[in-house]
């Protein structure tokens, strides 16, 4: 063979190889980019039904519950103000009377949704406002619920005291004193974190979910004929309307 043919073939076999290189590169990056593009849809996925999630939690359970108690805030406090000025006067029976009056929610304050977001590492994917945007919902949650079991305690304290016998001791007014303190406290920090968790669920457009507020205030009936009927000044917020609740 010349020299001239044998650099011929030379150049033919790199060429050759070049060829096949370039086929398993492109195949190989053509792989990898379609895995990449199926994995970030399948991440998108994935977001969107956590997001869901969380938007269902808060719209049938957080929501509906925050805007009961603030819709009963005020008539609560009013009769605990009542109790206040009854056990002063050392009046039992009526002191038990009034007490009978008061009624909490007995519902629990979730964060499931976003914990299990959390553990998924799903929240690392959502773009970074939302992302923000849930964490600032969902931060009150501990606090509404620790606030919640604290208040039934009150009211046990509360209900606690003999309905017979005669006039209150001055021990038993100072427990009767007491507990209707904490329960006004009580009551405050309720309204306090329901205002700030419906503005947020405004502020992301959630509405909650009608039937799941009406089945809050069946759960506290006295409260019916005294509750705040428009919270909507406490914070600026749309009032029921037949599609469902728009905060």
């Amino acid at each position: 063979m010349t020299r001239a043919a044998k650099k011929r073939r030379l150049f033919s076999d790199w060429r050759d190889f070049g060829r096949e290189y370039a086929i398993i590169v492109l195949g190989v990056l053509t792989a990898l980019l379609a895995q990449s593009a199926v994995e970030e849809i399948s991440w998108r996925q994935k977001v969107r039904a956590a997001i869901s999630d969380m938007d269902q939690e808060m719209g049938t359970g957080n929501g509906p519950q925050s805007y009961v108690r603030l819709s009963i805030h005020q008539c609560l406090a009013d009769r605990l103000r009542r109790i206040r000025a009854l056990a002063e006067a050392g009046d039992r029976a009526r002191v038990s009377s009034a007490i009978e009056t008061i009624q909490l929610p007995l519902r629990n304050y979730n964060s499931s949704a976003r914990e299990a977001a959390n553990s998924a590492d799903l929240t690392a994917h959502m773009p970074a406002d939302r992302k923000y945007d849930y964490r600032i919902l969902y931060a009150l949650t501990p606090e509404m619920d620790a606030v919640h079991r604290k208040e039934l305690e009150d009211l046990a304290a509360l209900r606690a005291l003999p309905s017979t016998g005669g006039s209150l001791g001055q021990d038993e007014k100072r427990v009767v004193l007491g507990a209707v303190e904490n329960l006004l406290v009580d009551n405050d920090r309720a309204k306090r974190s329901a205002i700030f968790t419906l503005r947020r669920l405004k502020a992301l457009d959630i509405r909650l979910d009608k039937s799941q507020v009406e089945r809050n205030f069946a759960d506290v009936p006295s409260y019916w004929a005294c509750r705040t009927r428009d919270v909507g000044p406490m914070f600026k917020f749309t009032p029921i309307s037949a599609g469902g609740v728009r905060v």
